[in-house]
């Protein structure tokens, strides 16, 4: 299994992006935490779009290790993360993580079709490109926050490098060792997308 995931990170190493506005590139990655008290309470607060038209912030979600995904349906490297993530976040949901996949589309409804499309379990919502996009700065897309139980940012991944989706992917496994067995599957709410 271990051998598969590392072929699955291996094969969503993908070519420089920039979105069609030309303001975001795909970047170095980086897993030094930003401004981590304004970036936690600006990733925790925002309100959200989930898929279902429902707000929600991740605030709500507290008590999760939370893997926060930053995408968007014409980046290339991005499609092939979310399948990963989603696989990973299907491993997780029962030991008290979770993938949260923002969409920075424009338009809602074409990420809502492409996270349908994909069969997508893991959590999509959508903020656009003004919403937490331009508010944290984000230097890249994809680009990958982890945020421990308390909302706390742990590390930013500003690629989809392979070698650094590995060691977000480590990260997580540590920081949920033993929560199956210790029963922690209270923290997980499911696949509500």
């Amino acid at each position: 299994m271990n051998r598969l995931v590392l072929v699955l990170v291996a094969a969503i190493a993908g070519p420089v992006v920039s979105s069609p506005r030309g303001s975001i590139a795909h970047g170095a990655p980086d897993s030094t935490p930003p401004a981590i008290n304004a970036t936690a309470a600006g990733l925790a607060n925002h309100e959200l779009a989930s898929m279902d038209g429902k707000k929600m912030t991740l605030a709500s979600l507290r008590g999760e290790v939370l893997v926060v995904n930053f995408w968007a349906t014409w980046c290339a490297p991005c499609r092939k993360e979310l399948a990963v993530f989603d696989a990973w976040n299907s491993e997780w949901k029962n030991r008290g993580a979770r993938v949260v996949a923002i969409s920075i589309d424009r338009d809602a409804r074409k990420a809502r079709r492409f996270a349908e499309d994909m069969a997508l379990s893991l959590l999509v919502v959508h903020d656009g490109p003004e919403g937490l996009a331009r508010s944290l700065d984000l230097p890249s897309v994809p680009c990958t926050y982890l945020l421990d139980r308390d909302g706390n940012v742990i590390s930013v991944v500003k690629s989809s490098n392979a070698g650094e989706l590995a060691a977000l992917k480590a990260k997580v496994d540590s920081m949920t060792r033993g929560a199956q067995s210790a029963g922690m599957g209270a923290g997980s709410n499911g696949d509500s997308r």
